[in-house]
């Protein structure tokens, strides 16, 4: 689907740095993508729990306005 349309947007719940997202643009560009790579991600912090979680994990909205980007 990468090469397919030429755009991937990974979507990452877990902190900026050092988070899953990472690895996944490492493994598509040693697979040899050449397409365009975003990503979006939760803030750099601890683990949220409860209300905390609405002010660092990533929103509906932050996914929505990173795909809009990409597709320009």
């Amino acid at each position: 689907a990468a090469e397919l349309t030429g755009r991937v947007l990974i979507a990452d719940e877990t902190r900026r740095a050092g988070g899953v997202s990472e690895s996944v643009v490492a493994e598509l560009l040693d697979a040899g993508f050449t397409g365009r790579i975003a990503r979006v991600t939760s803030s750099d912090s601890f683990v949220p729990l409860g209300e905390a979680a609405r002010h660092v994990l990533l929103s509906e909205a932050e996914i929505e306005d990173a795909a809009r980007k990409l597709l320009a």
